[in-house]
């Protein structure tokens, strides 16, 4: 399976918005594991888009022009995230309709969303954790819950996934997925 988390310009606008007035991926990481949760390969990069990163951005994720302003282009790591996904069944991520959103959209930038290897399963850690306290959890919060601890490094796409990962695992035990 795969567990992915993204660092945007912004948050993703209702579908009809234009394609240049959604937002842009910053960083991604996508790990592929075994159903046993075993390492097989992953994808960590901060990609340069193609407009500055408003400041709210850099506020929230930590990453800024500097940082970007030799990192490649979507387009650039297309086909590692290509040979990362193809033949996997389920792709996780805490908010995963969103990170999946802002790929489709990266990918719809270049004609390329119907071309992409998507898992037909989707799990969310959001939805899955919803019934624990009857609202959206945030990963921080369900983080907190299922290790005893804070999650460090929020809204780094790594970190995230890797806090995802833990989730997962302990909402696994409790047999909510």
């Amino acid at each position: 399976m795969i567990f992915i988390d993204t660092e945007t310009t912004r948050l993703l606008k209702p579908d009809a918005a234009s394609l240049h007035l959604q937002p842009y991926l910053v960083e991604i990481y996508a790990i592929k594991l075994t159903d046993k949760l075993s390492f097989i390969d992953d994808i960590n990069t901060l990609i340069r888009p193609p407009i500055p990163i408003p400041d709210e951005a850099s506020k929230v994720n930590g990453i800024t022009n500097d940082m970007v302003a030799s990192a490649p282009k979507f387009i650039e790591v297309y086909d590692d995230l290509v040979n990362l996904f193809i033949g996997e069944r389920t792709t996780v991520g805490h908010n995963v309709s969103f990170d999946l959103g802002i790929l489709w959209t990266e990918l719809a930038r270049h004609r390329l969303e119907f071309h992409f290897p998507w898992s037909p399963r989707w799990v969310c850690t959001v939805e899955k954790s919803t019934t624990i306290k009857h609202k959206r959890l945030s990963l921080k919060d369900l983080h907190t819950l299922a290790t005893g601890h804070p999650h460090e490094d929020a809204h780094r796409a790594k970190s995230d996934v890797l806090a995802t990962i833990r989730c997962y695992q302990w909402l696994e035990t409790k047999g909510l997925i």
